[in-house]
């Protein structure tokens, strides 16, 4: 068991596995001068609060980060007595990041939308729908950072 144990460690080590948000050139990345947040209200603050970046109004050649979102609760079936069965929840958020110069550096745009029926218990179903708008900007918020990374 030892020597399984100490093969893994060897090859986990010797691999060259590096985490997938930690990146050197990051520190360079994430140094912002201004942020602009337009849209819903909790999406940018849940998206704000999860990037990890220095904001450093005072230097001037520094980036500027601007993130507009939008949510949407879509209602796409009802049974024969016109009550609705199914929601989409679709969550929308462009990324752009601005040089001091206004030049366009990255920009993205990212959608993610989820389907699901209704839950006669409507404390339950209002519960679900933040679950998973949660993860829905949770999702985005990680392609935000691959996309940030690369």
């Amino acid at each position: 068991m030892q020597k399984l144990i100490i093969l893994i460690v060897f090859f986990i080590t010797s691999c060259g596995y590096q985490p997938l948000y930690k990146n050197e050139k990051s520190n360079d990345i994430f140094k912002i001068n201004e942020v602009k947040l337009t849209g819903n209200k909790k999406i940018n603050e849940k998206i704000f609060s999860e990037i990890p970046f220095i904001l450093d109004k005072d230097d001037k050649n520094l980036n500027k980060l601007f993130i507009e979102s939008k949510k949407e609760i879509i209602e796409t079936s009802k049974n024969a007595k016109g009550e609705v069965t199914s929601y989409r929840t679709i969550v929308n958020v462009n990324f752009l990041i601005k040089d001091k110069n206004k030049k366009i550096l990255k920009t993205k745009t990212i959608n993610k939308e989820f389907s699901y029926e209704i839950d006669e218990n409507k404390f339950k179903f209002k519960e679900y729908q933040i679950k998973i708008e949660n993860n829905l900007i949770e999702r985005i918020i990680e392609e935000i950072l691959i996309n940030l990374n690369y």
